[in-house]
């Protein structure tokens, strides 16, 4: 049979590429593993929202109008070169309509969600425009088109003071000694180091330094950045009495079971490395506590010191510590630092809550003090 090279076939190059399958190689590339743990997840849960989406339905353009048809068994689901601003907002409707929100007491899904998926469906999608293969199917221009949802800012109301000792009490009706004393260990450091939740659950026993001179926690926060935020002498006195009570003895029953693992040379060494590198905070078993096991701490303590008014969460203690950081005197910049804001804006975010005429008592009179 004679040779033919005209055997080999190429694909035409606008044949269509569909999203899931994109989404999928977008996942596996080494670059988002720079990524943080919960960023990651955050990308993995929202892009297979989106990627679903896009294999049940099929596009169809009328004009410059387009229109989403729901198909579960459509032979066209969304190629990328449909995408653009006008299908985003297809699916941004499709998950207003269709999905509800996790947090309890919520009629409708936050803003700030909408935006979330819009952000991470630009981030894939400019990941396609600069790559060698799936650069064909969508350009810059049509990724810079797209536009977040507008964000509708709400003001985060802070604890009162007489919220904040209500919870501490409500510490004291802990099922055991041990929740009773953790518990009030993670309110002492969430209030007065205004650490995020995740900072919290993954802060281990070699970043607290409890130096009655110079007490503070280190932090690995976002964007892999470590921090030091102070300690007050209650909090350092609470984390010292969580420590020597419950996770002293804890770690050192759990060396015990490795003693016959190692020689006795090596395990003074062991010893100190695995009490630096084990976590504060545990739950009830012993397991490191989570980022959802410490919602659940707080909504708990919430529930029974009858906060009303306020969101009762981890995040919360983060903007209380904001605020009455400024109330005592600190400055917006040092506040940043502390709270290890990529700028003043953010920060500024904070102290929404901070009433005008508390700004206004607290300014003192540049005349006056010549």
């Amino acid at each position: 049979m004679p040779k033919d090279p005209r055997r080999i076939k190429r694909q035409e190059e606008f044949a269509g590429m569909p999203v899931a399958e994109a989404i999928h190689n977008y996942l596996h590339d080494p670059r988002l593993k720079r990524l943080s743990p919960r960023t990651r997840e955050e990308y993995v849960y929202e892009l297979g929202v989106f990627g679903q989406w896009c294999t049940h339905h099929t596009l169809e353009q009328h004009g410059r109008q387009w229109t989403a048809t729901a198909d579960h068994n459509s032979p066209h689901p969304v190629m990328l070169h449909q995408l653009n601003d006008r299908t985003i907002d297809l699916f941004v409707e499709h998950i207003r309509a269709t999905h509800r929100p996790w947090k309890a007491g919520r009629q409708e899904m936050s803003s700030y969600t909408f935006a979330g998926y819009v952000r991470v469906i630009k981030s894939f999608l400019s990941w396609c425009a600069r790559d060698d293969e799936y650069s064909a199917h969508i350009t810059p221009l049509a990724v810079q088109r797209i536009e977040k949802p507008r964000v509708i800012e709400t003001i985060i109301e802070t604890f009162t003071v007489e919220q904040i000792t209500a919870l501490f009490d409500a510490c004291d009706k802990e099922t055991s000694e041990h929740l009773q004393i953790r518990n009030r260990a993670i309110l002492s450091v969430l209030l007065d180091a205004g650490l995020r939740a995740t900072e919290l659950v993954t802060l281990t026993i070699g970043n607290v330094s409890l130096d009655p001179k110079d007490a503070y926690v280190r932090v690995l926060g976002k964007g892999s950045k470590w921090g030091e935020v102070g300690l007050g002498e209650q909090s350092r006195r609470a984390i010292h009495k969580y420590i020597r009570l419950y996770r002293e003895p804890t770690l050192s029953h759990e060396l015990e079971q490795k003693r016959q693992q190692v020689s006795p040379r090596e395990l003074a060494q062991v010893s100190r490395q695995y009490m630096a590198q084990a976590v504060l905070f545990v739950n009830r078993c012993g397991d490191p506590l989570t980022r959802s096991g410490l919602g659940r701490i707080i909504d708990r303590l919430g529930e029974r010191a009858n906060i009303q008014g306020v969101r009762c969460s981890p995040h919360t203690f983060r903007h209380t510590f904001a605020v009455n950081f400024i109330r005592q005197g600190g400055n917006i910049y040092k506040l940043s630092r502390l709270l290890r804001h990529s700028s003043i804006q953010v920060t500024e975010e904070y102290l929404k809550s901070l009433k005008q005429s508390e700004a206004r008592r607290d300014a003192k009179s540049v005349l006056d003090n010549l």
